[in-house]
């Protein structure tokens, strides 16, 4: 698990996925541009794309899926 920021370039709300480009985390990921599984909110609740959010990525057997995403102050 790790927290980080990211851009929001685009949702999938069929599949409940965002695809983010997400900053650096030194020492744990690098920059990358993906899609995330949202876990315990909903992407309509999400700020609009284009927007920067903080968030935690929780990783489990090389898959991942993020919770507690919330707009970066």
């Amino acid at each position: 698990m790790c927290h980080m920021t990211a851009t929001i370039v685009s949702r999938d709300p069929a599949r409940n996925t965002g695809n983010l480009d997400d900053m650096e985390v030194p020492g744990k990921m690098a920059a990358m541009k993906m899609d995330h599984e949202l876990r315990s909110a909903n992407l309509a609740e999400l700020p609009p794309d284009g927007n920067d959010v903080q968030m935690t990525v929780h990783d489990t057997n090389g898959s991942d899926h993020i919770t507690d995403v919330k707009p970066k102050r």
